[in-house]
């Protein structure tokens, strides 16, 4: 490959490189500047309760534990303490509304499917609470539930239906909050419940508790700016035309080596006993008298007229020179790769 072929494919290879490393450094910046930031969160709520009794000659103490069996006539009322705690992974600017509810839902003993009789009641007030940190607490110690309000409703209704009644107790929260490491607004709401049998003679289960525990985390996917995206594509768009300039580059080329292989065998082997091939560099005199002939013909006729040799000198592998020598003039064909598009 002559100097200038060489030039040039060092050329388009040093774009190649060029274009590839722009690209990587683009791509790696578009990929830093659109990752996805977070927030996590652990949200817990657990409701605790003691069952306070009338004054009676059966228990020595004045209130039941969690998981005991009451006779109803006995009971008083349920005290309930509720434990809200949310531990962010990151500090928030949070709001914090909690209150207690509750519904008192009965059915008809012969027909559970759909109740007779509802009623919500506020038993706390919604409250705000406002803070910023990694942790969001709140305790309402000491509700009172007072069980004769709600069991005698339902006792009432007696002349109706057979009754069978639950009082659900509903702690609600709700939070939003700020982060500075995402846009989005954290928001969450939770109720946890407990469930009281009314009006049966005896509740010898473990009241039905639904407390909560829930891990969540809130995500900002920020994406590539517009204008990233066009720098990319005009980049990559760039090294894709490179590649396919190269690629026809080194095929031009390729091919107008084989037509130049194709013409010095031609001519070597159509001509072999007119052409002698030289094994050594040519030295050409400084007076000789250079002459170029447009055509091998006209080389062929002055080897036929001059009766000498023509002699053939390889000066690369794109190019190869045939000349006739006369004292000290010299006529020479040229062939090289070039002048086959």
């Amino acid at each position: 490959m002559d100097t200038s072929k060489r030039v040039g494919l060092v050329a388009y290879i040093a774009m190649i490189v060029v274009f590839v490393l722009l690209l990587g450094l683009e791509i790696g910046y578009g990929m830093n500047s659109s990752h996805a930031n977070g927030v996590s969160y652990n949200e817990k709520g657990d409701i605790s309760y003691k069952v306070y009794l009338k004054k009676n000659d059966y228990y020595d103490k004045p209130y039941l534990d969690e998981n005991s069996s009451y006779i109803a006539s006995l009971i008083d009322n349920f005290t309930l303490n509720y434990s809200y705690i949310n531990t962010f992974s990151d500090s928030v600017d949070y709001s914090l509304k909690y209150g207690v509810t509750a519904d008192l839902v009965v059915y008809d003993s012969d027909n559970t499917a759909k109740p007779v009789y509802t009623k919500k009641y506020i038993l706390s007030d919604e409250k705000e609470m406002k803070g910023k940190g990694k942790i969001a607490k709140v305790d309402l110690i000491n509700q009172e539930v007072n069980y004769d309000e709600y069991n005698h409703i339902v006792q009432s209704l007696k002349k109706e239906v057979i009754p069978t009644a639950n009082l659900i107790i509903n702690f609600n929260t709700e939070i939003t909050g700020k982060s500075s490491k995402i846009e989005k607004d954290i928001l969450s709401k939770h109720t946890a419940t407990l469930n009281i049998p009314i009006s049966q003679r005896t509740i010898n289960i473990d009241l039905a508790k639904n407390n909560f525990n829930d891990n969540k985390t809130i995500t900002d996917n920020k994406s590539m700016s517009k204008v990233l995206i066009i720098i990319i594509c005009s980049t990559l768009l760039a090294l894709i035309i490179v590649i396919i300039c190269l690629f026809n580059y080194i095929s031009k080329n390729t091919k107008r080596r084989d037509r130049f292989e194709q013409r010095v065998k031609k001519l070597l082997r159509e001509y072999d006993r007119a052409i002698t091939e030289a094994r050594s560099k040519l030295v050409i005199p400084d007076d000789a008298n250079t002459i170029e002939v447009k055509g091998f013909e006209e080389l062929l006729d002055a080897h036929d007229n001059l009766n000498v040799p023509i002699v053939y000198y390889r000066t690369s592998p794109v190019k190869c020179v045939f000349l006739v020598k006369n004292n000290e003039d010299i006529y020479y064909y040229v062939v090289k790769a070039d002048d086959f598009d």
